[in-house]
């Protein structure tokens, strides 16, 4: 894929002279500098690349090649409902709107605050120079405006839900970023929402960071614009005897693609995955997840379900990988998948890589449409054919959504997908 450098230069002067307007560190300049200069040296990935050969973002390439310049932001961003108590951050176009939020002040046990608003305090360049493997990390690095900083110190339990909305209203590129970091023993819940109703191109990077003990409860929901690109990446590092809840859910964009590194670096950490991705039109949603053992007496469960209708085209890549010094180790993956259409298509590979003599690890994958027996039950007992359909599509999608924590955002996600099943319901109609 050609890439203009002009554009993304000019693009870059245009984020300095942001910097510099902010009164942002010096040192951002040749950390951004750097980074982009590494971007436009390795460009987009292609599919020649064996972790991208099902997803072609050459479309993403062009869009941005046209036009990197981020705009202003605007009011009319969608903001979905949250808990009363929650404590909210959100981004319009990349830009935090301090009108929006609920909240973005140092707390007395902690920091919920703005990207932008933190890059003087101790740790700043550490934390924002640490993109994660990434192939878009260096992008974003460059580019990015503001993201979510959430600091929670030792033996602190934040009992209000910390809720990060970025909100897209312009044909625009947003280079989306969240820090997190828990200190030992300390206990959070995390959503980070990503949604728009105009065609951008995003490009999100997470780093969430846990200390010996901790536990971590982190919902990503991706509810971009049909015409949108989206493509996030999530490093977790897990200390000794610390845990993550994770559930990740992919119902929007054109293409969307979510990279999920989790490292278990201590001995007794533990991590719990569910993913969901629904694809219809000519829509494409790409997830890979690699859950690495790293230590001993580790724990690790991952599901992911998949609805593919149409011409959709879903791909799940998923592997565990079981290092020598990792004896112990506990680990199950397995991705279950609808095929609702003769058109629709999925491309599932879950892999072990295990490198220890004295685990116990599973991997499995299931393909297939709505189960007969089921839905001979509903329709003997007088339910139509496409609720009937529907009813069962949406049993096996919402397992998921039932995951989150959050019940208004659990009402407000299952009302999303049910809306998205009943669309479909004259294309999976038999």
């Amino acid at each position: 894929m050609n890439l203009d450098p002009k554009n993304y230069r000019a693009a870059l002067a245009n984020t300095l002279k942001q910097d510099a307007d902010a009164g942002h560190p010096e040192w951002l300049l040749p950390i951004r500098n750097k980074a982009l200069e590494q971007f436009l040296k390795q460009g987009f990935p292609h599919t020649k690349l064996e972790n991208w050969r099902y997803t072609n973002l050459a479309p993403m390439s062009e869009r941005s090649n046209a036009s990197v310049a981020q705009p202003v932001a605007v009011s009319d961003a969608i903001v979905p409902a949250t808990d009363s108590d929650s404590l909210m951050l959100v981004f319009i176009n990349g830009m935090f709107s301090s009108h929006k939020s609920s909240h973005s002040a140092t707390l007395a046990n902690g920091v919920v605050s703005n990207m932008a608003a933190q890059l003087d305090t101790d740790g700043a360049e550490d934390w924002l120079r640490n993109s994660g493997d990434s192939d878009l990390a260096q992008l974003n690095l460059a580019m990015t405006n503001d993201g979510a900083v959430v600091q929670i110190p030792d033996n602190t339990e934040l009992a209000e839900t910390i809720h990060i909305i970025f909100s897209n209203t312009a044909e625009a590129n947003v280079f989306p970023r969240v820090i997190i970091q828990l200190g030992r023993n300390a206990k959070a819940t995390v959503v980070e929402h990503h949604i728009s109703n105009a065609a951008c191109v995003s490009t999100a990077i997470t780093n969430i960071s846990c200390g010996e003990g901790s536990r971590i409860t982190y919902q990503k929901l991706q509810e971009e614009h049909a015409g949108s690109f989206h493509v996030a990446a999530q490093t977790i590092k897990l200390a000794k005897d610390s845990h993550c809840d994770i559930v990740n859910i992919d119902l929007g964009a054109a293409i969307a693609r979510n990279d999920l590194r989790i490292l278990l670096q201590g001995s007794g950490a533990a991590a719990k995955v569910n993913g969901l991705f629904l694809v219809d039109a000519e829509r494409h949603a790409d997830n890979h997840l690699r859950l690495e053992h790293q230590a001993p007496h580790t724990r690790s469960r991952a599901q992911y379900a998949g609805v593919m209708a149409n011409k959709g085209h879903g791909v799940f890549n998923g592997m565990i990988h079981v290092a020598q010094t990792a004896q112990k180790t506990d680990a199950a993956l397995n991705n279950k998948n609808l095929l609702l259409t003769p058109g629709a298509e999925i491309d599932t590979k879950p892999e072990l890589e295990i490198y220890a003599d004295d685990v116990k690890c599973a991997h499995g994958s299931t393909t297939g449409q709505l189960d007969a027996v089921s839905l001979f039950y509903l329709r003997s007992r007088g339910v139509p054919q496409q609720i009937a359909r529907n009813m069962l599509v949406q049993a096996f999608a919402l397992e998921v959504v039932q995951q989150l924590t959050s019940k208004n955002l659990r009402e407000y996600i299952q009302n999303s997908v049910e809306q998205r099943l009943n669309e479909l319901g004259a294309v999976i109609e038999t």
